[in-house]
């Protein structure tokens, strides 16, 4: 249930025809995962929370720099110093009291990745390597856990959706992660702020939808890749073909 507080603070929301009360207490009642509070993490984070999804969870395992305030829109300068998954936690609190936020201090391994998206509805993947984007990937398809990726660079970025069992996933894309060596960091070749900010928060955007209850559309994100070329200001989006012999969703049904 809505108290009288959650009903003034989520009222843009309600007054739309697709949310309404009963949309917004879905919200309320969702668990989200993002795993990241980078570029794309910080403002995904911040609009999950100030939409009122009622569990969030963190998962980060870097400290904040000086670097990262650029586009890390979550953070304060008096943070820097701190761990991300505490920070971020602390600000989406501060943003926002009415929702559950956990902060978990660690990188997503083998070891750990199925406990920690353990009971999500959706997870929203923004880090800034492929080793993890993959392992997402595989665990989300295993476990059946709906997911939406993105990734930033330069001034291009992009995001694609996946749903296990209905969609392409991300190895039938991209199959195997490229050599370290062939994909540059944010770190060495550098992104515009602002487009992490874009790219986040079209991320979240599809995140809520799909909470609301468009999990079957056929619309949006979810089985397409979105592309976007900041210089050109071009969005451009490919679907994504399921391929049978996947060795992570080829036998899903």
């Amino acid at each position: 249930m809505l108290s009288p507080e959650e009903l003034s603070r989520y009222s843009r929301n309600i007054l739309l025809n697709e949310v309404k009360r009963a949309g917004q207490e879905k919200l309320k009642n969702s668990v989200v995962t993002v795993i990241g509070a980078g570029g794309l993490g910080s403002p995904a984070l911040l609009y999950l929370g100030a939409a009122g999804v009622g569990s969030i969870r963190i998962i980060d395992s870097d400290i904040l720099d000086t670097t990262n305030l650029q586009r890390q829109i979550i953070f304060k300068h008096s943070d820097i110093g701190r761990f991300k998954s505490e920070a971020s936690s602390e600000n989406l609190r501060s943003l926002n009291p009415y929702i559950r936020v956990e902060g978990i201090q660690a990188r997503l391994t083998t070891e750990n990745a199925k406990e920690l998206l353990k009971g999500s509805d959706l997870v929203l993947e923004g880090s800034d390597n492929f080793d993890t984007k993959f392992l997402t990937n595989d665990i989300c398809v295993e476990e059946r856990i709906p997911f939406i990726t993105a990734g930033v660079l330069r001034f291009e970025g992009m995001v694609m959706g996946v749903r296990p069992g209905m969609d392409a996933c991300f190895r039938c894309v991209y199959e195997n992660p490229p050599p370290p060596e062939h994909v540059p960091s944010c770190a060495d070749a550098g992104v515009i702020g602002s487009m992490a900010g874009m790219i986040g928060t079209i991320q979240v955007t599809e995140s809520i939808q799909f909470l609301l209850n468009d999990s079957e559309r056929d619309s949006g994100l979810f089985g397409r890749i979105l592309q976007v070329d900041s210089r050109s200001m071009e969005f451009r989006t490919i679907s994504a073909v399921r391929r049978k012999d996947c060795i992570v969703c080829g036998a899903l049904h």
